[in-house]
């Protein structure tokens, strides 16, 4: 954001009318409608005579291609299926561009309802009266009528604007003080076209002496110009305008909160994309209510879009929003959303998630959605080693914690290490395998560390019991839990018994650990309260004879039914550690080194070619550097120096053509202890 547009400035309300009329403000196409009661827009106009802030307007000035829409002037804003809708239509980048400087076009971020219901009222299409204190109302004291100012003379609070006239006192209607000043009208037309059809006149002045006509018409007059003078008070309404870049842009609709509705830049995708023959609002509304057993993120089917039309460099918003066009939506997003079920269904019948809401990670659907496309689109294509693979890779990327941080980078780089195994055998990134090996759990006390839902592990310590145990039993019967339930991760000990009980202070800091807690449906999960595990436990065997088969398959002791940890919780939690540790160590650990072995195919040992890479704006860009010819292969190009490489290669993350790069230390490579080293290593010596 360019500091040099972020100060405040002023306009009138006269201004702001004028520009909306112009078409200069218009609205995006995801802003909601307008939907303000009648009071808010008499208190705004309230507020704005009586000189209290009304909160500042923010316009924006996009830097990419936008569906836009006019300011609502309809009778029946507000609803749906209404006639005279105001239609999206699509401003082009360039567009924006020169109605910038021909016209200071600027879209509304913030102030809709403000600026509406201010349009509406000076265009006559809401009907807001100024209703005046009549003279016994004014402490005079021998005071002039035209020397109190509109707010002294402005009825009380709560009836100083209202939706109609009234007829004891003298009122005006903004939308005709508008007309009376756009007009120009003199005195002689102003009385005829509409003192003399006030209500005020009507009720009291038609058989009045002329003197006391005049007296009111020249009230009504002061008034009429305290008015026109509020319209055009330069400094009423204070804004700001942002020549703002796209991913702040983005980020100012997602970090603000309009009536709870924060706005994602989904929301701005689908007005980019409205008028180009790709509804994406009713595509993804489309899916929810064909599949609605699914979870859906449509951000995972639009970064897949991405992938594959950036030939596998950038699923960054600021790529979607700026390259990715309707036909591309067109092309990919009936695929991609069926890759997405079949995604889903895959890691829930293999055990490796229990449902959707207990994934650890959704951004790994996208790997997953590349990794079946490369394979053909069904799983069942795929051949045991390939199997094998998805699976270790899916487990030890939770584990690893392998999308904590740089997510987008971490799926760009799956994907390519997937479609290689799609494609062949083994893959040469010793990088890869260092990286997502790195478990965090390496002994059974750090198992006490994790109590937190939100966290990666937490939620893969539950799906790896399920994987392991092939599906989690049921608490009611001996069936597989259902993929549907609303599972809630209950505690084992209740939070409520171990508080109240004799137990140490260190034994209570551990209540809300892992080790103490599994997955109950949300129904059954109330019924156990804070009873002690015996207790609830044999009300649960008298409807389920099979109960401690049950708890087998959640990797708890049979003995809880018996009570003999209902005295000794810190027993059972160290018991647990170990059996959960195991399970870990078994899928885990003890495969790490297989996992290399099998799939790692290490180039140098037959070959001069060395894996390397580079970061760029925390983003890592993979290559092969030839140790013989000095040569470095990028993007499936041959590069004679590493500096053009690197310059290359920093272009595609967004640099500069222009940019210059150190070919030499910008490429690095993982030596045999696993730390990174520059290809400087391999530089020629210059001859002495």
């Amino acid at each position: 954001m360019d500091n040099n547009n972020t100060k405040e400035n002023t306009h009138s309300i006269s201004q702001l009318f004028q520009d909306v009329k112009q078409k200069k403000i218009l609205l995006p196409e995801f802003q909601r409608d307008f939907v303000w009661e009648a009071n808010k827009s008499y208190d705004l106009f309230d507020s704005l005579l009586r000189d209290i802030f009304i909160g500042s307007i923010i316009y924006g000035i996009p830097s990419f291609s936008i569906a836009v829409r006019e300011i609502d002037d309809s009778k029946n804003a507000g609803k749906k299926n209404k006639k005279n809708k105001k239609e999206p239509y699509t401003l082009t980048l360039e567009e924006i561009k020169i109605k910038k400087q021909t016209e200071g076009i600027r879209l509304v971020l913030d102030g809709q309802q403000r600026i509406t219901a201010i349009f509406r009222a000076l265009e006559g299409v809401d009907e807001i009266w100024f209703r005046s204190k009549n003279e016994e109302e004014l402490e005079i004291d021998n005071k002039p009528y035209n020397s109190f100012n509109l707010e002294e003379l402005a009825s009380s609070n709560s009836e100083s604007f209202g939706g109609r006239e009234v007829a004891d006192r003298l009122c005006l209607k903004i939308s005709d003080i508008w007309k009376m000043y756009k007009d120009n009208d003199d005195d002689d037309e102003v009385k005829e076209k509409y003192f003399n059809k006030t209500l005020f006149y009507k009720a009291y002045l038609q058989n009045a002496e002329s003197e006391v006509i005049r007296s009111y018409f020249k009230k009504y007059n002061y008034l009429k110009k305290k008015l026109i003078e509020l319209l055009q008070q330069q400094k009423l309404i204070s804004y700001y305008l942002l020549d703002m870049s796209l991913d702040k842009f983005i980020t100012f609709f997602e970090r603000s909160n309009t009536k709870g509705v924060q706005l994602n830049f989904i929301d701005i995708l689908t007005a980019k994309l409205y008028t180009g023959n790709f509804k994406l609002r009713q595509e993804i509304t489309t899916f929810e209510n064909q599949n609605s057993n699914y979870l859906f993120s449509p951000e995972l089917v639009v970064r897949t879009i991405a992938y594959f039309e950036s030939a596998g460099k950038d699923i960054e918003r600021n790529y979607i929003l700026t390259k990715l066009e309707a036909k591309h939506f067109i092309t990919w997003w009936d695929k991609i959303c069926r890759y997405y079920i079949v995604a889903v269904d895959f890691l829930i019948k293999n055990n490796l998630i229990i449902n959707q809401s207990w994934m650890p990670y959704e951004n790994m659907l996208i790997p997953s959605m590349i990794f079946l496309h490369e394979i053909g689109g069904d799983f069942h294509k795929m051949k045991q080693n390939q199997k094998e693979f998805f699976v270790l890779w899916y487990l030890n990327a939770v584990f690893s914690l392998r999308y904590s941080g740089s997510s987008n980078e971490r799926i760009i780089e799956d994907s390519r290490i997937l479609t290689e195994i799609a494609k062949k055998e083994k893959i040469s990134d010793a990088a890869f395998f260092n990286k997502i090996t790195k478990n965090q759990i390496t002994n059974s006390d750090e198992l006490y560390d994790y109590d937190k839902k939100g966290n990666a592990i937490y939620k893969g310590i539950f799906n790896l019991i399920n994987y392991d145990q092939g599906g989690l039993l049921d608490w009611h019967n001996d069936s597989k839990l259902s993929l549907n339930s609303e599972l809630e991760d209950h505690h084992i000990f209740p939070k409520g018994y171990v508080g109240r009980n004799n137990f140490s202070e260190s034994e209570k800091d551990k209540v809300d650990c892992v080790l103490n807690r599994t997955l109950l449906p949300k129904k059954l999960n109330i019924s156990v309260r804070d009873a002690r595990p015996k207790l609830y436990l044999k009300e649960f065997e008298s409807k389920n004879p099979n109960l401690r088969k049950t708890l087998d398959s959640h990797i708890l002791p049979q003995e809880l039914v018996d009570g003999n940890y209902d005295e000794s919780f810190s027993q059972f939690l160290e018991w647990r550690a170990k059996a959960v540790f195991n399970v870990i160590e078994r899928h885990i650990i003890q495969k790490a080194t297989s996992f290399k072995d099998a799939y790692y195919f290490d180039a140098n040992t037959d070959q001069s070619t060395l894996v390397i890479f580079g970061v760029y704006k925390k983003q890592e860009i993979q290559a092969s550097y030839n140790k013989k010819s000095g040569t470095i292969l990028y993007n499936d190009k041959i590069y004679d120096t590493p500096n053009a490489a690197a310059q290359q290669a920093k272009v595609d993350k967004g640099a500069s053509k222009d940019n210059t790069e150190n070919g030499w230390s910008f490429w690095k490579y993982l030596d045999d202890n696993g730390d990174k080293r520059s290809i400087s290593d391999f530089r020629p010596k210059k001859k002495s």
